[in-house]
């Protein structure tokens, strides 16, 4: 019997401990796989809620976004205002359209095109959104922000994301890393900043 043979005895006691040991860090090890993993699934929950939200804003499936600009662009026809309402572009262009149906026309070509041109570019607006702020802001919260402030421009937040990390190529913002996520900050200089305060006016304009 154990009892009988310390040897013994102390050979399963340290084998014990060994299990227990490995017990121990094989749970360290999936607890903290599964935090990584509720962290990534929080993430995504959030862009899916900001995703479908913006979706909502938009109406209208892009093809028929596409086929109504190319509409415009050859035909110019005259849309009644209750379908006007309802199927009104979300782009850049869509401003030129809607200020021409409120005056009983339709937009000409050049003009949706000359609203197309004078957008200032995205990688302008995220530094803007940034510069305003003193905490470091993710991708999701610059879209949602641009969105709200610019609901005539279509965005997504993979968009959002490349404009962001062309600034920071551009050494307009830099990129921060919180746990799993990734954050963007303005550099804070007094150009860069002068700059970034005059593109909501420009668009505003």
């Amino acid at each position: 019997m154990a009892e009988d043979n310390p040897s013994l005895q102390s050979q399963y006691a340290g084998q014990v401990d060994a299990d227990l040991e490995r017990n121990t860090a094989e749970q360290e090890r999936i607890r903290s796989e599964v935090d990584a993993l509720r962290s990534r699934l929080e993430a995504l929950e959030k862009d899916h809620e900001l995703l479908v939200s913006m979706r909502a804003a938009l109406g209208a499936p892009a093809a028929r976004k596409t086929k109504q600009v190319r509409q415009t662009r050859t035909a110019a026809p005259t849309v009644p205002g209750a379908r006007r309402a309802k199927a009104a572009s979300t782009d850049d262009k869509s401003a030129a359209k809607r200020t021409a149906e409120r005056t009983g026309g339709t937009a000409p070509a050049s003009t949706v095109a000359k609203a197309g041109r004078t957008a200032p570019p995205l990688r302008e607006l995220v530094v803007a959104v940034l510069a305003k702020h003193d905490e470091p802001r993710s991708a999701a919260e610059v879209t949602q922000e641009l969105t709200e402030a610019h609901p005539g421009r279509t965005l997504s937040v993979t968009v959002v994301r490349n404009a962001l990390e062309a600034s920071v190529a551009k050494n307009q913002s830099e990129r921060t890393k919180q746990q799993k996520s990734v954050y963007y900050r303005a550099v804070r200089n007094d150009g860069a900043n002068e700059e970034a305060a005059a593109a909501p006016a420009a668009v505003g304009a």
